[in-house]
């Protein structure tokens, strides 16, 4: 299991790419590539981040799953509190149509909450694929002991 400190570093690097990603939708054609990245890309930049820090020495499946699922888990949610903020007030300011959804989600609070601890779960699971799939390619790129 992760420390302390390694614990407090994946949550700072998933926060962080969280909220880079929850920045890009603001843009309406990065809405789906925002997405993308939360969903599946937020565990391989932990690991390899964790991987450049020494935090991580050799990789181990439980140990890149439990990243997987901690950093997918919490860039969703950090993803939730920068975009959803800033397009509720986008949408206050401007009228702006493609933001209406978020004015019915927020007025809509008790099906909204249930709705993103789901998906943050669902970003859980599919970043643990993802941190897998690295080190899948991490095991496979490893230089072999040849004797």
């Amino acid at each position: 299991m992760p420390g302390k400190l390694m614990l407090k570093v994946i949550c700072m690097c998933a926060v962080l790419s969280g909220a880079i990603a929850g920045f890009l939708p603001l843009i309406p054609k990065l809405t789906g590539a925002a997405f993308t990245l939360v969903m599946f890309f937020s565990a391989p930049f932990t690991i390899i981040y964790l991987h450049r820090l020494n935090f991580i020495k050799d990789f181990e499946l439980p140990r890149c799953l439990t990243i997987g699922a901690l950093s997918g888990f919490i860039s969703f949610i950090g993803f939730v509190l920068v975009y959803f903020p800033i397009a509720f007030i986008l949408y206050l300011i401007f009228k702006i149509d493609s933001f209406l959804w978020i004015k019915v989600l927020i007025e809509n609070i008790g099906f909204l909450i249930p709705v993103i601890v789901l998906t943050a779960l669902l970003s859980g699971l599919t970043n643990m694929f993802s941190a897998f799939i690295i080190l899948y390619f991490y095991e496979y790129l490893k230089p072999k002991n040849r004797g």
